[in-house]
């Protein structure tokens, strides 16, 4: 990972006991119930992402990875309109799972570093079966959170410093095209955290496939902590 400079935002998410605090100049303003997203969502996840390693095993071209590429809704209590970006999302181990998990990415990432960044053949094997590991095991998976990491420090980063919640728009492929939208508070995590470390080494492990845009310098992470959903699924209407 890349030594980057923090600064701290003006407001900021609290996690205590699985609530989650908004806290303002010292003092907790307001707290929000976390909660696990539905069955219903994370069956969806984990098919699209059996199929993604799959199709990545194979060598297939995946040109765009929808189930790891929602578009992520903020705010700027000026603006008329929020900012809306794609954002590759994932998701973390369990506290209780995390250093497991993230020695094995970590390892992994070191074992590919040694090579030159273009030897994704010589890596693929070792690549898929990383990532398999995590979401081979549903239960070890935090589905309370998502994992996103921050790297150009934009307009979605400068509004989650100044009002730290968010939307994330999740649209499948046909024929079903499942689509969630999941609200959630957020936190701001700096390279130490061990989620931080965790998305990075996870994103590390498929740099240079074509749904990404190549980046290894990510000065903040994202943790989504999920407070609501609405399955936004289309339905045929009938009289």
């Amino acid at each position: 990972m890349t030594s980057v400079e923090t600064r701290a935002p003006a407001r900021r998410i609290e996690m205590i006991d699985g609530t989650a605090r908004l806290v303002e100049d010292g003092a907790a303003t307001r707290e929000f119930e976390v909660r696990e997203l539905p069955e219903k969502f994370v069956q969806w996840q984990l098919e699209y992402k059996r199929r993604i390693y799959d199709a990545i095993e194979r060598d297939e071209y995946v040109a765009f990875n929808a189930g790891h590429l929602p578009v992520v809704g903020t705010w700027n209590d000026d603006a008329l309109v929020p900012n809306l970006a794609n954002k590759g999302v994932g998701f973390t181990p369990k506290d209780e799972h995390i250093q497991h998990y993230l020695s094995l990415v970590e390892n992994a990432v070191e074992q590919i570093q040694a090579l030159p960044p273009h030897a994704v053949d010589e890596t693929r094997q070792l690549r898929i079966r990383t990532a398999r590991e995590l979401y081979s095991h549903p239960e070890h998976v935090d589905w309370r959170r998502l994992g996103l990491l921050e790297i150009f420090e934009g307009e979605t980063y400068r509004n989650l410093a100044r009002r730290p919640m968010a939307s994330v728009l999740w649209t499948g492929n046909s024929p079903v095209f499942v689509s969630f939208q999941v609200d959630c508070v957020v936190e701001i995590i700096t390279t130490e955290d061990p989620r931080y470390r965790f998305s990075w080494a996870m994103r590390r492990l498929f740099e240079y496939e074509p749904f990404h845009v190549v980046q290894t310098i990510f000065p903040y992470a994202y943790c989504f902590w999920v407070t609501g959903w609405h399955d936004k699924t289309p339905k045929r209407r009938y009289k």
